[in-house]
């Protein structure tokens, strides 16, 4: 279980850097994009499975 909640923060942490990557570096903002989607569904993935 520890895991698991050690696991969303830190996806947390990445989504959080990817919302400021997008929005203060508008060249990779597609590229931040396709990571925020990405670690957005591993977090919820984690979550349902926890």
């Amino acid at each position: 279980m520890q895991d698991d909640l050690t696991a969303i923060l830190i996806s947390s942490v990445f989504v959080g850097a990817g919302v400021v990557v997008a929005r203060f570096f508008r060249e990779v903002s597609l590229l931040a994009a396709f990571f925020l989607v990405g670690f957005i569904g591993l977090e919820l993935t984690l979550v349902l499975i926890s």
